[in-house]
């Protein structure tokens, strides 16, 4: 942080306010506003039958993404500290009261999902076994606070030193390992659990304005089902969710509370009288994340105001919501489906819009 030398004294009388004010600005890095999919997890990924393990044999999905976010409040504060200060470009005066942190500025990221995996034929308490592993490929492009780490600067500075024109950052992303997925398939039901981890593959730098990697290890564990109204299956209501539990951040004194991803999908089956184009599938998707244990902030604060401040970032939880249409095109020679998210009712997190494209082949 560069502090201009006639601003040093005034800085000094701020500083109680400042620190309380950057322990605030921690909580926007938790809404990791660099980053589309308000986690680790990519949200949208499974679609309309996302609780349907895969047929017997070696399998392999690309699925590809586009997530767009401009504008948002990322946050709102209830009892921060009083006084003024400034992050990310934005000045506000916190009383006793509720304020909100104005967080604006503009994201869009490009994910190319491939996920090669293999479900054998050998049975567990009555399930198939199968494993996979997800490699992903990101490119991000990130313009105003949506740009930047959060940072502070003292009351009276520049906004537009808080303010990126755009940074643009691509690489591999944390890869994900599923060697943990057990299906079970009745006439009516289909089931699945799952286990697995994110491993910190993708670059992260803790200073760095944009990160395609998240920085730390993630443990996930997945729970769910497919039911079918009528006996040929062609009517579906598909839950699959996850519970995600975060290590210590790289780099950075927290660690980030757990969350629970969850997709749905609901649709209506149709077989097609073609040797090509044998089913075509139609209906509605969604996700929804919740954060269900609070933030962990190991920063050692001696005074009560910025206590009260950490107090706050720490029992702050995310939340976000989605529903879209989705189409589901089965051939002989793969399975293809597009689909489109639209977010809502987001707090401390972005909202935005995706685009999602899959195909998905099966080498029996």
């Amino acid at each position: 942080m560069n502090i201009p030398a006639a601003g040093k004294n005034k800085l000094m009388r701020f500083r109680p306010v400042l620190v309380a004010s950057g322990c605030l600005a921690l909580l926007i890095l938790f809404a990791k506003p660099a980053h589309a999919q308000h986690g680790d997890w990519l949200m949208g990924t499974d679609g309309l039958l996302s609780a349907q393990q895969a047929p017997e044999g070696i399998f392999y999905s690309n699925v590809w993404s586009y997530y767009h976010a401009s504008s948002s409040d990322f946050l709102t504060v209830k009892s921060p500290p009083s006084g003024p200060f400034r992050t990310g470009g934005k000045i506000a005066t916190a009383s006793m009261g509720t304020s909100k942190l104005n967080v604006s500025g503009s994201l869009d990221e490009f994910v190319d999902q491939n996920i090669i995996g293999w479900t054998s034929p050998y049975k567990v308490l009555g399930a198939n076994y199968g494993l996979f592993i997800d490699v992903p490929f990101a490119i991000a492009d990130a313009s105003g606070t949506a740009s930047l780490e959060p940072n502070l600067s003292p009351p009276g500075s520049s906004p537009s030193q808080q303010v990126s024109a755009g940074v643009t950052k691509g690489s591999i992303g944390d890869i994900y390992v599923e060697p943990v997925d057990f299906g079970w398939h009745f006439r009516q039901l289909d089931a699945v659990v799952s286990s697995g981890f994110f491993a910190p593959s993708g670059p992260y730098n803790s200073k760095a304005a944009v990160s395609i990697g998240y920085g730390h290890w993630t443990g996930a564990f997945g729970l769910g089902g497919i039911a079918y109204a009528d006996a040929a299956r062609t009517w579906s209501l598909s839950i699959y969710a996850h519970y995600l539990l975060y290590a210590s951040q790289m780099g950075r004194p927290y660690t980030l509370g757990d969350v629970v991803p969850l997709e749905w999908g609901a649709g209506k089956t149709l077989n097609l009288n073609s040797k090509i184009f044998q089913q075509l599938t139609v209906g509605a998707v969604g996700y929804a994340q919740w954060q269900t244990t609070n933030n962990q902030i190991n920063i050692a604060i001696q005074n009560q105001t910025a206590a009260a401040a950490i107090k706050t970032l720490e029992d702050t939880r995310a939340q976000v919501y989605s529903a879209g249409p989705s189409i589901n095109l089965l051939t002989k020679y793969g399975l293809f489906s597009l689909r489109y998210y639209e977010e809502f009712d987001a707090r401390a997190t972005p909202s935005g819009r995706q685009l999602m494209f899959s195909v998905a082949l099966a080498f029996g």
